[in-house]
């Protein structure tokens, strides 16, 4: 019984060590979600934004910002492409209801630090350019927003 106690205070002071370093690993970025929250206040077009940015001394980049949670979340393959290559990816979602605009994140300076992802709801005959366009606006009301990437990680102010 007293190894089965001495166990488990030890399992639960591990647990709750562990929690605050897992919330600092999985917050948003607090400059981010502002621009994010912004942006899906101003179109009302848009359902879902992800920003995916390496965090300040990460190397994998994972979503930093977004509506729909998923904070930490490794980016994929889409949104690493996107990253090395500077090209926009548009595609319709597996289920054909949402029009998906992944595109590179870019500092003032045009340095790229990341990607955007911008989602519409979609059902066939769109505007596809039409949603392109308002992810690209998007994407240029952000870039003199953004001194260097870890603004995005500063307050909000």
């Amino acid at each position: 019984m007293l190894k089965t106690t001495v166990v488990l205070s030890l399992a639960l002071f591990l647990v709750a060590s562990a929690v605050p370093i897992a919330l600092a690993q999985t917050a948003a970025a607090p400059t981010a979600q502002k621009l994010v929250d912004e942006a899906l206040a101003k179109h009302p077009d848009v359902v879902i934004i992800a920003m995916h940015v390496a965090p300040p001394h990460q190397g994998d980049y994972v979503i930093v910002a977004s509506n729909i949670g998923r904070i930490g979340k490794k980016a994929d393959e889409d949104d690493m492409r996107v990253i090395n290559t500077g090209k926009s990816n548009l595609e319709i979602n597996k289920t054909g209801n949402h029009f998906e605009v992944e595109l590179v994140l870019q500092d003032q300076s045009g340095k790229t630090i990341g990607a955007a992802g911008i989602v519409f709801t979609y059902k066939p005959g769109d505007d596809k350019a039409r949603y392109e366009k308002i992810a690209e606006q998007i994407r240029d009301e952000w870039k003199p927003q953004i001194p260097n990437k870890d603004s995005l990680f500063q307050p909000a102010k």
